[in-house]
């Protein structure tokens, strides 16, 4: 089974207490050091907390290190070498244990909030992600470190400025102390809080809070097992856990249907009107309804969470195997292979999927035929997020543009 990351690699300081946000109308800065992979906490903290910035000619190499490469990804601005995801068409990094920094696919700082001391939010593009993001809001979870003795907390931040309009905290009883499934719907926030230790220990709720008010409109109370990710239509909730995949009726909260899953920590996704479920049998599930589309049996261990794209689904192995398949029918479209364990979701954007190794290579295959396009050696387990043409990774401190 894939191992869930919990912390970031870097960026791990913690803020200050209360919340307060920082809104800037300036671009991060332009890097003119492509090479360089380190940055210490003092130059990321003065990146962030500058308004302005001063642009240098943007180097046209290659960051591949192989020539034959036919993709480019050529230094763009300054990114975030921390915890990160994409939501709402932009960027969210976690400079600091307790900082949310929101920032558009061309440099745009949106706004950096702070929330209180000793909460950690986690953002993640693979297995955890306590962050999500619409038009009415930015909803984030907070987990409760071990200096608080309070729960876990969900803050509700304005989308432009990200100043706080609401906090939820859950109970100080050890076993609702983090978030990592996060929703929302027609004025409903959805999140899945629980504890620490092994499946069996959980007791996870889910609750549904009133995105204006915060208030708490109801709750579903499970048994056991961690809760991996929710996902909302129109009056239907799936709330993947573990080995499971169970659907409730929003409305009511009643219990409609079960399903055995074997996709461990990697989490469905919702596209369109199907939802993409990974495992050794990736399946389609029509939406809301739930209805099987088609299956497809891997004969392999897969290991992530489907990357979906206009034309084909496709998941990671133990082995380091691609597989993609057809997402209207499930027929195989094409294998291919990099060298080390696939643990990374495919991230499928313009015509091509990118696939990190735990070993640190990211590569590039065309979506159509599985044509090798890029590759190039990172660092071990690291993570990173697609937005716009712009690619950004948890290890440089550099924002990059795709370039074909």
């Amino acid at each position: 089974m894939a191992r869930e990351r919990t912390w970031s690699r870097r960026g791990l300081l913690s803020g200050c207490a209360g919340i307060a946000s920082v809104a800037t109308a300036g671009c991060l800065r332009l890097t003119d050091d492509p090479a360089s992979t380190e940055t210490n906490e003092q130059e990321q903290s003065a990146a962030t907390d500058s308004a302005e910035s001063t642009p240098v000619e943007r180097s046209e190499e290659s960051t591949a290190s192989d020539p034959a490469s036919k993709i480019e990804l050529v230094p763009a601005w300054s990114g975030s070498s921390s915890a990160l995801t994409v939501a709402d068409g932009d960027f969210f990094f976690r400079p600091r244990f307790n900082r949310v920094l929101r920032v558009h696919p061309d440099g745009t700082t949106v706004f950096e909030a702070e929330i209180a001391d000793g909460y950690l939010v986690p953002l993640s593009p693979s297995f955890r992600n306590a962050l999500y993001a619409d038009e009415t809001g930015v909803y984030v979870g907070a987990g409760a470190r071990d200096e608080v003795d309070t729960g876990a907390r969900v803050y509700a931040l304005d989308p432009e400025s990200g100043e706080e309009r609401w906090m939820y905290e859950e109970p100080g009883d050890g076993l609702h102390d983090s978030v990592r499934a996060m929703t929302a719907i027609d004025g409903t926030v959805i999140y899945a809080s629980q504890g620490s230790g092994s499946g069996d220990e959980q007791e996870p709720i889910v609750r549904g809070i009133d995105a204006e008010s915060g208030e708490e409109r109801w709750r579903i109370q499970i048994s056991e097992g961690f809760v991996n990710r929710i996902v909302a239509r129109e009056d239907r909730l799936f709330v993947q856990q573990t080995f499971g995949l169970a659907t409730y009726r929003r409305s009511t909260q009643e219990l409609l249907d079960e399903r055995r899953l074997t996709a461990g920590f990697s989490r469905i996704v919702a596209d369109g009107e199907t939802l993409f479920v990974p495992g050794e049998t990736v399946r389609a599930l029509s939406l809301p309804g739930g209805n099987e589309r088609w299956s497809a049996q891997t004969g392999r261990s897969v290991n992530t969470g489907p990357g979906v794209g206009e034309t084909g689904v496709f998941v990671g192995t133990e082995s380091g195997y691609v597989l993609g398949y057809d997402r209207e029918t499930g027929e195989e479209l094409w294998e291919g292979r990099v060298a080390g364990v696939v643990e990374h979701p495919p991230i499928v954007e313009d015509g091509l999927v990118w696939i990190a190794s735990e070993r640190g290579d990211l590569s590039a295959f065309t979506e159509a035929d599985g044509e090798l396009v890029y590759e190039e050696e990172i660092a071990s387990g690291f993570e990173f997020a697609v937005q716009d043409g712009i690619l950004n990774d948890d290890e440089r401190d550099t924002a990059y543009e795709i370039r074909r």
